[in-house]
């Protein structure tokens, strides 16, 4: 179930659109065990997942809401941040999956989040005309959710959920400083690429 919930969480936060002018981050938190960032920067688009306990832990320590924690926690400029629900990150998951399974000809439990990805971004132009583009737009707000993907040239997943590590003693100062310069290595590299 955890390999779903990746890949929802990709997709959902991979269609919301980012403005790739500016580097500002699409935040999604989820009512489930994960929140994720995705931002692009010279035609690379990147996705963190991040557990929504650290989120969560952050907000209590620095007494806001989680939407404002992630975006305080990442360092990065917010352009949206969205809230959705686990059950319809299933949903689209779901979709992307036989989707993704039916056009390469392979087990749906072989197929993982960069798979998807390839296909949806191959079928980006003709995706936009179908039920899978409502059903998107209704997750993410936007009304034509496939027509960043047309834009972006390389997109790469960090998953930081089995990273993080929280305890009673945790020193979300580090915690936040770490976590920014890591954000701030992910953009150097692409910026050179």
């Amino acid at each position: 179930m955890s390999k779903l919930a990746l890949m929802l969480a990709l997709f959902s936060t991979l269609f919301c659109s980012c403005s790739p002018s500016l580097v500002e981050a699409e935040y999604l938190l989820s009512d489930g065990e994960l929140a994720c960032v995705s931002w692009i920067e010279n035609d690379h688009l990147a996705v963190l997942l991040l557990p929504q306990a650290v989120v969560d832990g952050f907000a209590t320590y620095s007494h806001s809401d989680p939407a404002m924690a992630v975006v305080q926690l990442v360092g990065l400029p917010s352009s949206n941040v969205r809230q959705a629900s686990y059950d319809s990150l299933v949903s689209f998951g779901k979709l992307a999956v036989t989707l993704s399974a039916t056009a390469r000809g392979v087990p749906a439990g072989d197929v993982d989040a960069a798979l998807c990805l390839e296909v949806l971004s191959e079928g980006a132009s003709h995706l936009r005309k179908t039920f899978l583009a409502d059903t998107l737009a209704s997750i993410t707000g936007q009304s034509d959710p496939f027509g960043m993907l047309e834009t972006v040239k390389q997109a790469t997943v960090f998953d930081l959920r089995t990273s993080l590590a929280l305890s009673q003693n945790t020193d979300w100062e580090l915690l936040r400083a770490h976590l920014k310069r890591y954000v701030e290595e992910i953009r150097r590299v692409q910026r050179k690429e």
